[in-house]
């Protein structure tokens, strides 16, 4: 079967499924399970199956659709970003096509391989686990693409990333100058390069202040609100602290819920601080304090250099770099 005439029917018959479920992986609507809709891209894979969409990006016209790959939807973090992303994709009479990979290495590399092969213009990347030789595979197939966060050693890749380390210094040095002596630190999950060095900027205030660094109150919680809940309670189960530094507002929530349930007060014996800002940080009890990222801001910044390269212009920067701000709330002193 010659590759240029092979359908969507093709599709379907070799996976035992509609024509409409097909369309639908196709087009990433809902509606269809994990196990199926990952055996039809495999088929497509195997079958070397253009979608009409590629076919008219081949044809040297735009399908006006704009990828976002991240790693999980559920969480307010990414949700704060994809309204950033909508919102330009939207004002430039652009669609966008959402994926999610799980923070899972084979699919990450799945769907920038469905993305880049011409379904979509330009893709914007959120992924723990491509290296630099991936890059080199990304750019072999000409499909512009920018990546969210991710701290490229080299200066051919278009990243919008926030300055993480000055982030963890600035809320590590706050709570040094409310009083706090035993900072404990919640680190994310062990491949995420934002999390290293928001731990970074907690190490380095730390050594300025003369605060010994103890390895026993540093807990990998991999930014969950659940296990920032349980290491919290390991930690106090052993140690004294007066400061909890979470690298991002999930475990900090977790902590707190900890820390309570030790008849421990916020902040009067405990203070405690997040990172990102997210909707429900306002609402907490109490309310927690935390450094914002600009992520609607993060989430525009990336759609405005990818429309420059689909455009085939030239970015005046490569790298885009946002500040964080600290916010004071009532979790700290």
């Amino acid at each position: 079967m010659k590759k240029n005439n092979i359908t969507i029917k093709d599709i379907a018959n070799k996976a035992g499924v509609s024509k409409a479920t097909v369309s639908y992986v196709i087009n990433n609507k809902p509606g269809v399970s994990e196990k199926i809709r990952n055996k039809i891209l495999k088929i497509m894979k195997e079958m070397n199956y253009i979608p009409n969409a590629v076919a008219r990006g081949l044809a040297g016209k735009k399908t006006h659709y704009i990828g976002l790959i991240i790693p999980d939807i559920s969480d307010m973090f990414y949700a704060d970003i994809i309204k950033g992303v909508e919102n330009k994709t939207n004002s430039n009479n652009y669609l966008l096509n959402l994926v999610t990979t799980h923070a899972e290495k084979a699919k990450e590399k799945q769907v920038i391989d469905l993305f880049t092969g011409g379904i979509v213009d330009g893709v914007i990347i959120m992924a723990y686990h491509i290296n630099e030789e991936y890059i080199k595979i990304l750019k072999e197939r000409n499909v512009p693409f920018v990546f969210i966060d991710y701290p490229f050693t080299t200066n051919s890749v278009y990243t919008v990333t926030v300055d993480n380390f000055d982030g963890g210094y600035k809320a590590t040095e706050y709570l040094i100058k409310a009083g706090c002596k035993k900072i404990a630190f919640l680190k994310g999950s062990s491949v995420a390069w934002d999390s290293e060095n928001r731990f970074k900027g907690y190490l380095k205030a730390l050594n300025d202040y003369s605060i010994k660094i103890d390895d026993s109150i540093i807990k990998d919680a991999n930014f969950r609100r659940e296990e920032g809940y349980t290491k919290t309670l390991e930690i106090l189960s052993n140690k004294d602290i007066d400061g909890v530094f979470a690298a991002n507002d999930q475990m900090a929530l977790g902590a707190m819920k900890a820390i309570k349930e030790k008849n421990l007060n916020i902040p009067e014996d405990i203070s405690v601080i997040g990172f990102d800002n997210i909707e429900s940080s306002k609402f907490s009890e109490p309310t927690l304090s935390t450094v914002e990222q600009p992520l609607c801001k993060m989430g525009e910044k990336s759609v405005e250099l990818l429309l420059e390269l689909i455009d085939e212009k030239k970015p005046k920067s490569k790298k885009i770099s946002l500040k964080t701000e600290l916010i004071k709330r009532k979790s700290t002193k």
